[in-house]
């Protein structure tokens, strides 16, 4: 391995990002070589001040999604009653009116039915149409009274239904992989989208198609985690580059706060130069721009990289 090559580990190296087998033969190289080791520490510095300063320096927009974050937890806290309590609630409005007993016939008839609720605690609505691969049972939740005055012969509330879903089959079956897409743009669990992504990145990934692709590209673009941004970007660097993905790699490569992604991103970019993949006009000079203003060295380097190919 080429001395130039050693050195453009050192950043990828300190992000804890290079395979096993590499990192083997970098900790070897950097035994013997004075210059790599003057230039790991220098990075080490580096890296140091730069910690330094993200934990003096708060983000005003975190900040704020923080605040808010809180605040709905607080008032969903706040506003969480029990189904027992809201059915409490709603009995002693009907009972404090003076509806008469055709009336009072009416809540006797709807205590029976919540206490039925609350003594077998598992309300379902069977025979639903389902897909033969799920569940055909939606448990009910969260009731909430609108109208809870029986007087006219109504009563109005909202609820939750909740599907349970079980499936098991290959990989590459269609559907699996249209819950998997599902959960992987809309599952708020971040443990749950990186496992759905892991799992499309077992299937044939020449073959994925483009609601696939696009997802990953939405992810990588867009989701919240860096972890689960990380996981799409090495997705993506499975598939033949093209110009979507191409774009998504310049956007992370321009916009994200993450100097571990952005090497990610950066990397896969210059892959496909070295492999003949062709880069417009404009996509040079983002890359011209991207020289001029990141703080990272390594991504610095590797922009320029692309730009002698041209």
């Amino acid at each position: 391995m080429k001395h130039n090559e050693y050195i453009e580990m050192i950043p990828v190296y300190l992000y804890d990002e290079l395979e096993l087998d590499k990192k083997k033969l970098f900790e070897e190289h950097i035994k013997s070589c004075k210059d790599c080791m003057l230039e790991l520490e220098s990075y080490k510095i580096l890296f140091a001040e730069i910690s330094k300063d993200a934990q003096s320096t708060v983000d005003p927009k975190l900040l704020m999604e923080a605040r808010f974050e809180l605040r709905g937890l607080l008032r969903a806290q706040l506003n969480k009653v029990s189904f027992s309590s809201k059915i409490w609630e709603s009995l002693t409005s009907i009972i404090s009116k003076p509806v008469g007993l055709a009336s009072s016939g009416l809540s006797v008839l709807l205590i029976g039915v919540f206490i039925g609720y609350l003594v077998f605690q598992t309300p379902v609505v069977e025979k639903l149409k389902t897909d033969s691969s799920q569940s055909d049972q939606i448990k009910i939740q969260n009731i909430n009274f609108l109208d809870p005055d029986p007087s006219d012969g109504q009563v109005e509330f909202t609820f939750d239904a909740i599907k349970s879903g079980h499936i098991k089959g290959n990989i590459n079956d269609a559907e699996l992989q249209k819950i998997l897409t599902y959960a992987v743009l809309n599952e708020q669990n971040p443990g749950t989208r990186l496992n759905s992504i892991n799992v499309i990145n077992a299937t044939q990934t020449q073959s994925l198609d483009n609601e696939i692709k696009a997802t990953l590209i939405t992810v990588v673009k867009f989701d919240e985690n860096p972890g689960v941004k990380r996981v799409a970007l090495k997705s993506l660097k499975e598939i033949p580059i093209d110009n979507d993905i191409k774009s998504a790699l310049i956007y992370v490569l321009l916009n994200d706060t993450s100097s571990g992604l952005r090497i990610e991103a950066i990397n896969t970019l210059v892959e496909a130069a070295k492999k003949g993949f062709s880069f417009s006009q404009n996509d040079l000079s983002l890359l011209r721009e991207k020289i001029q203003v990141d703080n990272n060295n390594y991504v610095r380097f590797q922009a320029k990289n692309i730009i002698k190919e041209y």
